[in-house]
């Protein structure tokens, strides 16, 4: 109770202090606010631009896909005989492939595209068309509007039916009515049995819809595409997908899947492995080279105020010699000035630091506002930046209150 009483003390005498030189108080935490401002609304920026990034791969059907996708197994020079026997990438691999871990794999998809003629009554274009398999939709963040997808049945057989995107209904099908109607995808008549939910993700708000090249898909069964439009009886794909929750087992399975393939494929490597989740945590870590940059910039206006505060507090100790002589005479001891000086400049510090933190959001907000993202603050980034301002403080504090305390009472007394 002694000691809590003396803090009071001690913290009241700060209080008054600062409110007697406000001019002096508001210069000393000056720096305080710049340096937790510059540290939270860097750190909130980059947190703001990660979490968008997020939102967009979550929207484009999650981080858990590792893609396969055909290359070429030369650069350079004349491919050898066994390279031009190589089938390249099929519909085995990805059954092969779903084989490994069952367990672990939640959905396998995959797609051949091909481009050709598309006709209907109202438009005649030369577009791409998506054939698809397994669990394309949900695995690439799409939904139905209206009517259904494709069921097994249709998938397996290659059935002449069709699932538009918007863009593509709209075009084929302006009056709206583009459920059951007909269309000719190069010689072939189809049937639309269904329309996509439109995909829309803007990643800043002044910036066009990313996804509108999503919604020209023209989705038809892959097989389709491989047996009938281009004669496949290997049915070679373009992309096969494997959904894996579990991000443990994605390096594991990676590794076995690029073996199967590799064997498959008469050990050329035509084919490369893109792990969705291990890229953006590339894009992560890079944006941490940001965050670093912000936290040194922070680190250089916390150090600044730090030197301007040794010597305002080195010259305002001047101006109060005398009365800690006063205090010394009347039985203060050196650690009890050391403690006066100490919590006056906390306190400073702290008072510096909430409005730094408060600063530092209106900061954040107008750069978010102004490049057109929603403002994601965590609270990581207030305690970075409140705790590298205590620290800092408490630093640049220690010498003018040592100082203080090693002042000898009588020529403390004596000074004018």
């Amino acid at each position: 109770m002694k000691t809590s009483g003396a803090f009071r003390e001690r913290l009241f005498g700060a209080w008054v202090e600062v409110r007697e030189n406000l001019g002096r108080s508001v210069l000393q935490a000056l720096g305080v606010m710049l340096g937790v401002a510059s540290v939270l609304g860097g750190f909130s920026i980059s947190d703001s631009q990660r979490k968008r990034a997020d939102e967009m791969f979550v929207k484009m059907g999650g981080l858990d896909k590792l893609n396969v996708q055909p290359r070429a197994a030369i650069k350079d020079g004349r491919p050898t005989a066994l390279q031009q026997a190589n089938l390249g990438l099929r519909d085995a691999d990805a059954v092969g492939g779903e084989a490994l871990k069952s367990e672990a794999i939640q959905g396998v998809s995959r797609q051949k595209n091909t481009r050709t003629r598309i006709v209907s009554a109202y438009a005649d274009q030369d577009r791409q068309v998506s054939g698809i398999g397994g669990d394309f939709i949900p695995a690439n963040g799409y939904g139905i509007a209206q009517g259904r997808g494709f069921s097994n049945t249709e998938m397996e057989t290659g059935a002449p039916v069709v699932v538009l995107g918007t863009e593509a209904a709209n075009t084929f099908f302006p009056k709206g009515d583009a459920l059951g109607q007909s269309l000719r995808i190069g010689n072939i008549p189809v049937t639309v049995i269904g329309t996509f939910q439109e995909r829309v993700f803007r990643f800043r708000e002044n910036q066009g819809n990313q996804f509108w090249w999503r919604n020209r898909i023209i989705a038809v069964p892959a097989n389709l595409v491989q047996r009938r439009m281009n004669g496949d009886a290997y049915r070679r794909v373009d992309r096969v997908t494997f959904r894996i929750p579990d991000m443990n087992a994605m390096s594991d399975f990676a590794q076995q899947l690029k073996n199967l393939v590799k064997s498959n494929h008469r050990l050329q490597e035509d084919f490369r492995l893109d792990d969705v989740a291990a890229r953006v945590r590339r894009r992560q870590s890079q944006g941490s080279v940001y965050d670093i940059i912000f936290m040194l910039s922070g680190v250089l206006a916390l150090v600044g105020g730090g030197i301007v505060n040794v010597n305002i507090q080195m010259a305002s100790l001047k101006e109060r010699v005398r009365e800690v002589g006063v205090k010394m005479a009347i039985g203060a001891s050196g650690r009890e000035i050391f403690k006066g000086f100490m919590t006056e400049a906390l306190l400073l510090t702290a008072l510096g630091g909430l409005a730094g933190l408060a600063l530092g959001v209106g900061f954040s907000w107008v750069i978010t506002k102004s490049i057109g993202i929603p403002l994601f603050m965590t609270p990581a980034s207030f305690a970075w930046a409140y705790g590298l301002a205590a620290a800092f403080g408490f630093l640049f504090a220690l010498y003018p209150a040592w100082k203080a305390s090693r002042l000898s009472p009588m020529e403390a007394l004596r000074y004018e």
